[in-house]
């Protein structure tokens, strides 16, 4: 297999961009997929993201897909959870489910020896912020203490502010983890799009480091585990969680810069999940950007 110079295995010097890619066909197929649009990581759904009920991988697909993992260019696979948890539910029948499909989730990511499952925190209807951090605290708690063997990590993802979600400020997302209590168990995922939303200036160097430094306080690591690199269709403090591609937006890619060159410095992954279009040329151009950000030669595959 022929592998683009700018490519290679984690660990290696090569950056760590990616996107959000199908597992249709099968999950074997998403390291194809990946490497056709010059991705150094990838972000799937193990599962359909608007579904409760699903089966972890049977051992003929999951041989399948190491066999795929083995011979590609790249390893790292991080993992979206289901768009429907939501772990700070006061609701009965929703927080079981939540409890259950998250358990779910970890298992399979175990499974498929993800680098990560990211999860939204969960929203606090009924206007209880504390008492929806405690609620969703204690529940991931008790799931990561019912699964001791577990290697992936539970990465929480920063929210756009919009009316009851969790996770829009750094103080927030600090009193998340504290109450969960398993550093070495959970870790941090920040997006661009989101930030921005809940009203963050991103619009200068400094500024960005200051929040980066702001929600990495108290959390495992000092920096996050992820990033989510996505322009914003609304201004600055809508609230609105509506990506935009990479300078299509209200974030801009002079700001988006400052994000992607201090991230692609420390090494950390960056995954695209802005729009798609009918073929892959939305996110060959998306993936082009990024690598300029970064100000990185483009790979000739997706230039």
């Amino acid at each position: 297999m022929t592998k683009d110079s700018t490519l290679g295995r984690t660990g290696g010097a090569s950056p760590r961009f990616g996107l959000h890619v199908s597992v249709a066909g099968g999950l074997d197929r998403i390291f194809a997929r990946g490497e056709s649009l010059a991705c150094g990581t990838v972000q799937i759904f193990s599962h359909s993201s608007r579904s409760w009920d699903f089966s972890p991988p049977d051992p003929e697909r999951l041989s399948v897909y190491f066999q795929a993992r083995s011979a590609a260019s790249f390893s790292d696979v991080f993992i979206h959870a289901s768009y429907l948890i939501n772990m700070a539910s006061d609701d009965p029948e929703i927080a079981g489910r939540s409890i259950a499909a998250l358990e779910k989730e970890l298992a399979t990511a175990d499974l498929l020896g993800a680098n990560g499952l990211v999860l939204h925190p969960g929203s606090a209807r009924g206007g209880d912020r504390s008492g929806a951090v405690h609620r969703a605290a204690s529940r991931i708690r008790e799931i990561l203490d019912r699964l001791p063997e577990g290697k992936t990590p539970l990465l929480l993802e920063n929210t756009a502010g919009a009316g009851s979600m969790l996770g829009a400020t750094p103080e927030e997302m600090a009193s998340l983890y504290s109450a969960i209590g398993r550093p070495l168990r959970t870790g941090l995922c920040l997006d661009s799009c989101h930030l921005f939303a809940s009203g963050f200036d991103l619009s200068n160097p400094d500024a960005c480091r200051e929040i980066v430094a702001r929600f990495c306080q108290g959390i495992p690591g000092a920096q996050p585990a992820l990033w989510h690199i996505n322009d914003a269709l609304f201004p600055r403090g809508s609230g609105r969680d509506r990506h935009a591609g990479l300078g299509e937006g209200h974030i801009g890619l002079d700001a988006l810069g400052h994000l992607v060159s201090s991230a692609a410095a420390a090494g950390l992954p960056m995954i695209l999940e802005t729009p798609k279009g009918e073929g892959d040329e939305a996110d060959r151009l998306n993936m082009r950007r990024l690598y300029g950000l970064a100000g990185l030669p483009v790979p000739e595959r997706i230039a």
